[in-house]
């Protein structure tokens, strides 16, 4: 069940180092994010998620926006009285983010958007039946967060983005987007 979201962001660690490209003077940043989403309404009691995410931005030298691709994964598991409900949303998000300097380099600020990608699984167990909905979807994402570096090229910060994505399962229209927020730490190369 699980294994969408953690798939997706797997597979881009594994491929993000190779779109990296070494120009002089330019930044790379690479964060990890702990937090939470807030589906739409029509999620009932799955619409409030954990997230884990990898934000990555590449800024070319002497530019003040950079290029996003960011990963979430977002799951969350309810049971009541002999039923099981699992979602699971994987994210991923491309896009520009603009980030410029507040105060000689300890803060940072930054505003981004761009196209969400998403799969979606939502799995039911009742009484030893499962049953399975599996959709995807593109949309877009709008976000934005502010950083403290605290040593040389770490920084913790927060992050808060919405995203609109409509996926369909079981014939049934859903939003899989949402206002997620989390706490990030980052290194900055």
């Amino acid at each position: 069940m699980k294994k969408n979201p953690i798939l997706i962001t797997t597979i881009g660690l594994v491929l993000l180092p190779s779109g990296v490209v070494n120009a002089t003077n330019s930044q790379t940043s690479i964060k990890v994010m702990v937090g939470n989403k807030t589906l739409e309404s029509n999620w009932g009691k799955n619409n409030s998620m954990h997230t884990f995410a990898v934000l990555s931005t590449f800024q070319p030298a002497a530019l003040p926006f950079g290029i996003a691709f960011d990963l979430h994964g977002n799951s969350y598991e309810n049971k009541v009285a002999g039923k099981t409900t699992e979602s699971a949303i994987g994210e991923m998000n491309i896009g520009l983010r603009y980030q410029p300097q507040i105060t000689s380099n300890v803060f940072t600020s930054y505003l981004g958007s761009g196209v969400s990608f998403v799969a979606v699984e939502l799995e039911e167990i009742n009484s030893g039946t499962k049953t399975t909905h599996d959709g995807t979807g593109t949309g877009y994402w709008v976000g934005g967060g502010i950083d403290f570096h605290f040593y040389s090229q770490w920084s913790m910060g927060l992050d808060a983005r919405y995203s609109s994505v409509d996926v369909e399962l079981s014939g049934e229209k859903r939003d899989a987007g949402g206002f997620g927020w989390g706490a990030t730490l980052g290194y900055h190369f």
